[in-house]
């Protein structure tokens, strides 16, 4: 029994002979740190470190980046952003010596991106030897997976966690390079990106898997309990539907009354903030819009533009 249980105990009974002031007041120091109000909650959470994503609206949107320990989402129709984003926050956690995991369903991931990317954090009088070297440095702190289906991710998660606690078990299915390099980065993991996360999941929730439910919800177990363990930001994109069509669930803030979330209603807790993307012009060099519809901060809107070497706030 702990002194909460002491303390609880002593409270009830309206204290106890033989109870000396000096022990309720020890019980009272041991207990009263662990008891947090809202307000001591929230500046704990604002103590926690953020990740640029390259994109100054985009961080402001997030109260300073992403938070390291949660989980966030980025949805939106094809064309708004999602991927560049990704890439952009790998190529500004890594610049700043973070290790990234880059899980990659579909083919979008993009080295001469991060590099273009890379251009953009430094200046037109840099040595370009040191450059060079830095960009190196980068590219090196940024593991590519490729997973295929969702059973490959829970195999990818399972080798991270397995890295976390030391264990580097046996090597092989998840993709991570060897033992060594699996137990580097179990240990130093700084953001975990799943880009198209949907991608993954949508083939399970079907009618013909019964079990697609379930998976869905261990995978986001799995996502919310990685996070904090590794102190790591995860960052993932889920694509969008037609509100008339049967994916999980109502609209769940898709920021549009024409689409909706791929995951569903089901899945709408799982992120500690969902970002909706779109577009209101459309071609290259276009604008577009991001919107909080979950979380802190829902409701906070900003413009930005995909350019040549970074991500523009308008």
């Amino acid at each position: 029994r702990g002194p909460q249980h002491e303390l609880l105990q002593l409270l009830l009974q309206g204290g106890e002979q033989g109870t000396s002031e000096e022990r309720l007041e020890q019980l009272y120091r041991e207990v009263a740190p662990q008891i947090l109000d809202g307000p001591a909650i929230e500046n704990q959470l604002s103590q926690l470190n953020f990740l640029p994503t390259g994109c100054d609206g985009v961080d402001d949107l997030l109260g300073g980046g992403l938070r390291q320990g949660q989980v966030t989402e980025l949805t939106g129709e094809t064309g708004t952003g999602k991927t560049q984003l990704c890439l952009s926050a790998a190529a500004s956690a890594a610049a700043l010596g973070h290790r990234v995991v880059y899980v990659d369903t579909g083919g979008g991931f993009s080295a001469s991106r991060i590099k273009a990317f890379h251009r953009g954090f430094v200046t037109d009088d840099a040595d370009s030897a040191e450059v060079e070297q830095h960009l190196n440095l980068t590219l090196d702190l940024i593991t590519i997976v490729k997973a295929h289906d969702v059973y490959h991710l829970f195999k990818v998660l399972e080798e991270l966690g397995l890295g976390l606690v030391g264990d580097a078990g046996r090597k092989g299915d998840g993709g991570l390079e060897g033992e060594a390099d699996l137990l580097d980065l179990g240990k130093h993991l700084g953001l975990l990106v799943v880009d198209s996360l949907s991608q993954l999941l949508s083939p399970v929730m079907t009618r013909m898997h019964h079990q697609g439910y379930t998976t869905m919800a261990s995978l986001g177990a799995s996502l919310r309990s990685l996070a904090p363990a590794h102190n790591c930001a995860v960052l993932y994109t889920n694509h969008t539907v037609s509100a008339g069509v049967d994916g999980g669930g109502q609209g769940n803030g898709a920021g549009s009354s024409t689409s909706k979330p791929a995951l569903g209603i089901r899945w709408t807790s799982t992120p500690h903030r969902r970002l909706c993307l779109s577009r209101s012009t459309l071609g290259a060099g276009g604008r577009c819009g991001a919107e909080v519809v979950y979380g802190p901060g829902t409701g906070s809107k900003a413009e930005f533009q995909v350019v040549g070497d970074g991500i523009r706030t308008l």
